[in-house]
């Protein structure tokens, strides 16, 4: 039987390849909880788990005497990036290889930043339109209230039709218009029956 040697044992690299599919988890969360700081936690979480089992792998496939929790943890904590490059520099990858990587997970991170920018401002408008369409129902004269935006479509360019669920009940058809000015402009359909 052949004795193993530190550099015949196959790195596992499964937690590696989660974490730098993390920054997916982020607008993921964002979508379903529109809560940045919620996000932010349970990417940081996921991101720790994963460098935690990392380093056991590591540590398994000899590269490693011991797991580097602390300053691996610091440096997801300052910087994410850090972790990938300091990763691929203990499996003794070569320079191009740990720079690819290491930018690789930034041009991750950064498209899923614009993703939820993106979120965030679709979930903007449509807060807007409905508190505009509360303030229209209340000029004249109404109770009814706007209790969400839904489907929002463009229709051209800053341009967008939706329907707005009142508190009677009732799906109103609207339009959406954004301007210039950073106002939106929000037109309903006839009043005619929709004030009771």
């Amino acid at each position: 039987m052949m004795a193993l040697t530190t550099n015949q044992m196959k790195n596992n690299n499964l937690y590696f390849y989660l974490y730098m599919a993390i920054p997916v988890l982020f607008p993921a969360i964002y979508f379903f909880t529109m809560n940045d700081v919620a996000a932010l936690i349970v990417f940081y979480v996921a991101a720790i788990i994963c460098v935690i089992f990392d380093q056991k792998e590591i540590v398994k496939a000899g590269n490693e005497s011991k797991p580097q929790f602390v300053g691996s943890a610091l440096g997801i904590l300052i910087f994410p990036p850090l972790y990938v490059y300091g990763r691929a520099k203990t499996a003794d990858l070569k320079m191009s290889t740990r720079w690819a990587w290491f930018f690789a997970y930034i041009a991750v991170a950064l498209s899923c930043s614009a993703i939820t920018v993106v979120l965030d401002d679709s979930e903007t408008l449509k807060t807007s339109a409905c508190e505009i369409t509360t303030s229209i129902f209340k000029d004249k004269g109404s109770e009814v209230k706007c209790l969400v935006v839904e489907d929002v479509k463009k229709v051209a360019d800053k341009n967008y039709r939706a329907k707005a669920v009142l508190s009677n009940g009732i799906d109103m058809p609207i339009t959406i218009e954004e301007r210039n000015d950073d106002y939106i402009y929000v037109t309903l359909a006839p009043l005619s029956g929709f004030l009771e």
